[in-house]
């Protein structure tokens, strides 16, 4: 038997024991519940919010870095076999190519395969932070 996405969403969406909640004094902007974050995995950006929330989607993208160079890209399966198996529902992809050359692999697992298109510019912004926390610092001349 399969719940549907909503239903997890509104179950977890104020429950989950991942969600961070930082309330601002004054005038915010961000509404009279603060800023609500998340440390679910596979949420690219760690908002707490339908889109991004990898508990409650079928279909969730994640990277993480892959040690001194490359990314993992972590995506959920759909295959009927392994829906509810949550060892085999992760596929995980290493990448250790150039900068150019990764982005183009996020791009079409992202939109060309249609499998989540409107993440592919989150993807892509945490790839570029990946990317920049890899390069080695040079030493400034005295």
């Amino acid at each position: 038997m399969s719940i549907s996405n909503e239903l997890i969403w509104g179950i977890v969406r104020d429950t989950s024991c991942h969600v961070l909640r930082r309330k601002q004094v004054g005038r915010s902007g961000m509404g009279p519940r603060g800023a609500e974050f998340t440390t679910e995995p596979n949420n690219l950006t760690g908002l707490n919010a339908w889109k991004y929330s990898g508990l409650a989607n079928s279909k969730t993208i994640d990277l993480a870095s892959a040690g001194e160079k490359g990314v993992v890209l972590t995506t959920k399966s759909t295959d009927k076999a392994s829906v509810g198996k949550p060892a085999k529902a992760l596929k995980k992809v290493t990448y250790t190519r150039d900068f150019r050359r990764i982005a183009k692999a996020i791009k079409k697992q992202t939109s060309e395969t249609f499998y989540r298109s409107d993440l592919q510019k989150a993807a892509l912004a945490k790839w570029s932070l990946i990317y920049a926390s890899q390069k080695k610092m040079k030493a400034k001349k005295a």
